[in-house]
């Protein structure tokens, strides 16, 4: 109670200390609002009214801090949360469970210090939590004030989890972060389908490798959500990933020629890019089921290191490159020996012939055995055969293989190609097999230089050649006689060698040939004689052969045949039935059932015409000057005597259609005479040139006595 028009004072129990005071009373009853610090204060009250009353009896009081307004709480980890607020400095923040799951602990009360407050309960079980928190100070006597509660609410749910990353090895990625010990991990794509099973967070920590390669792929949208005791956390977390496409590998470069064939591995359904160093050209290799290869068609230069690179485009990505050097060689094809035969006998000068040769290459013999080169290196100037010339070889086996280089491109040896050099048979080259000889003949051939010949008939034992000199061109020869007839002969030749070892070759293959008679000699007529209609042909040939003269037309018409007489002579006398022409006679000489060879042919002119003579008549007794006159062919003619034809009485006398006239300018012989007559023939009414001789009858010179 108090005086009306009083201002009352409170004052602290020592009364030095105003805390509160009162505008003026109006009525007995008062209050007022005093500002003291918290915990147990004693409090008096005076009033004033002009002057100053004594302070009323102390009375005790017990100052709560104020009540908690709010409380601030996070989650730092899972089963966890903390409180935080604001507070009265001194004061201890205490938090009571009011309902929620049980085994939760509630941290001890925490001072507020600089006017805030904060404490941290750990392994609350997960729900949801009534709370309330008040401030209180400490009082003598073991006791506390305590504000007003504050009520609020928190809930331990499960975390969302974190630190989620991914990685990729082999197109297949492995999902990791952070959660809750003993929750589950669910990781699916969007859309629900399993991105990797599930993971179970073991010491905070989980990983998980997806079951299936994925491959390429751009922004694959991952969620996850972590699950413990039939709860969920609150969101699903997206991750994207991508996965870029490795670059494609290249597993071999394979030499073919002049262009290697490139093969590899991509992924499935890429699109394979490939690029060569030597060109901008970028090739799109055929791929199946993973697996691209590719051979260019241009070919590459060869000494000149290459690059292939290539690159894949899959999921949308173009990947990192991949690229192998390689370089080409030309096809150096390997040589092929066809000759000589294997393990045959040959001399020491021979052709070594193969095939598969290189145009442009060098071809080079080897001898194996001793491992040295063999002959001069032959450039190749075409491709298929070849061939090298060997000289002056040993006499001893060989081993020898080939090999050819195409610039500095070595072809692989040829296989092994084994002979034997020894001295060879000799050749004949007169006669050849079948051929004719005559009886006296000479037989040549060819050998080793400075070797010796033996040649004998096949069945004996003579020799028909023996130690004939073989010259220094390979070439010998040698005269025989043998008798008409079928004929077998056999040669060897012996060499001393270089170490002074005579050599000794196998006998030569039986030469069969014939042995006939030798061509006759036709003597008369000679070269271009004008002949008539009956000729005698003679000549020379081999004593008891038969002889057949015949014209060479086509068939060979005979004009007859003669035995060739012990001098070696022979004749015959021709009837020729042919028109006046030139005409070619040979004869051939019989024997055995043998013919020599034709002999040389002699070119006569037949000329089967006979012109007249009319003047002097048969039995007629003339004297000088005697005419002559006949018949005859336009041409020129002339007068002979019949008993010397090569007493002319008259040449190149005029002979015209109507014929022809002459008196001899010379003395004739007195008493019988004949004459005989020839003429030229130029009217062309046929091919004769010539006429025939024709003579006259027999007339009688008479001359005065005094002649």
């Amino acid at each position: 109670m108090g005086m009306i028009g009083a201002t009352l004072v409170v004052m602290n129990d020592g009364g030095s200390t105003e805390v509160g005071r009162t505008a003026a009373l109006t009525g007995p009853n008062w209050q007022c609002s005093v500002t003291v610090a918290v915990g147990l204060v004693t409090l008096v009250a005076k009033q004033l009214l002009g002057e100053e009353s004594l302070g009323s009896v102390g009375r005790p009081y017990k100052v709560a801090p104020p009540a908690l307004t709010k409380v601030d709480m996070l989650y730092p980890a899972p089963n966890s949360v903390k409180f935080s607020g604001g507070g009265h400095n001194g004061a201890l923040v205490e938090i009571r469970i009011v309902s929620g799951p049980s085994g939760a602990i509630v941290p001890p009360a925490k001072e507020v210090k600089g006017g805030v407050w904060e404490m941290t309960a750990t392994g609350w079980p997960l729900g949801t939590y009534q709370l309330t928190a008040f401030q209180k100070i400490s009082i003598p006597g073991n006791a506390w004030i305590e504000s007003p509660h504050f009520a609020f609410t928190t809930t331990i749910a499960v975390p969302d989890p974190t630190d989620i990353k991914y990685t990729v090895a082999d197109y297949t990625p492995t999902f990791s972060g952070r959660g809750v010990t003993g929750a589950t991990i669910l990781i699916k794509k969007q859309g629900g389908a399993e991105a990797a099973p599930d993971a179970t967070v073991r010491d905070s920590q989980w990983t998980s490798k997806s079951a299936q390669v994925w491959g390429p792929m751009l922004s694959q949208n991952v969620d996850l959500k972590q699950q413990i005791n039939g709860q969920s956390s609150a969101n699903w977390i997206r991750l994207i990933v991508t996965i870029a496409p490795l670059a494609p590998v290249i597993t071999a470069v394979t030499p073919n020629g002049l262009s290697p064939d490139i093969t590899g591995t991509c992924w499935p359904g890429a699109v394979v890019d490939l690029v060569y160093s030597d060109s901008p050209v970028v090739h799109k290799p055929v791929q199946t089921n993973g697996n691209w290869a590719f051979r260019r068609t241009e070919p590459f230069a060869y000494g000149v290191r290459h690059t292939v690179t290539v690159t894949q485009l899959a999921g949308g990505q173009q990947s990192p490159s991949a690229s192998s050097t390689f370089d080409v060689q030309p096809q150096v094809p390997t040589p092929l020996i066809t000759e000589p035969l294997s393990e045959s006998q040959v001399g020491r000068d021979l052709k070594v012939k193969g095939t598969q040769g290189m145009a442009g290459a060098t071809m080079q013999l080897r001898d194996a055995a001793r491992d040295v080169p063999l002959g001069a290196p032959l450039n190749l100037l075409s491709a298929g055969d070849w061939e090298i010339e060997l000289k002056g070889l040993e006499f001893r086996a060989y081993t020898i293989d080939a090999q050819q280089t195409f610039q500095t491109y070595p072809s692989l040896r040829s296989e092994y190609r084994g002979f034997t050099v020894a001295l060879m048979p000799p050749l004949f080259t007169v006669p050849t097999p079948e051929a004719d000889l005559p009886r006296t003949a000479t037989l040549s051939g060819t050998g080793i230089a400075n070797g010796r010949i033996f040649v004998w008939l096949d069945g004996e034992r003579d020799f028909l050649l023996e130690d004939v000199v073989i010259g220094f061109d390979g070439r010998w020869q040698g005269q025989i006689t043998l008798p008409v007839g079928v004929t077998t002969l056999r040669a060897r030749q012996t060499f001393v060698d270089a170490n002074g070892k005579l050599q000794t070759s196998s006998d030569s293959p039986a030469l069969v040939f014939n042995i006939v008679p030798a061509a006759p000699f036709i003597e008369t007529p000679v070269k271009n004689e004008h002949v008539g209609y009956n000729t005698v042909v003679s000549g020379f040939g081999y004593p008891g052969d038969r002889v057949t003269v015949s014209l060479t037309d086509a068939t060979r018409t005979v004009l007859g045949t003669a035995t060739v007489l012990e001098d070696r002579s022979w004749s015959v006398k021709s009837t020729f039935d042919q028109p006046g022409d030139r005409y070619d006679l040979v004869a051939v000489a019989s024997s055995g059932g043998f013919d020599s060879a034709r002999s040389a042919a002699v070119s006569v002119n037949l000329g089967r015409y006979l012109p007249s003579i009319a003047t002097p008549t048969a039995g007629q007794w003339v004297s000088e000057p005697l005419t002559f006159a006949g018949l005859g062919r336009a041409g020129t003619g002339q007068l002979v005597s019949w008993y010397n034809p090569e007493h002319v009485w008259a040449a190149n006398l005029p002979v015209t259609g109507t014929g022809w006239r002459v008196v001899p300018t010379q003395p004739l012989p007195a008493g019988a005479n004949w004459c005989r007559f020839k003429q030229t023939i130029s009217d062309g009414a046929d091919r004769s040139t010539a006429s025939d001789w024709v003579e006259s009858e027999r007339f009688e010179l008479i001359k005065p006595a005094s002649q």
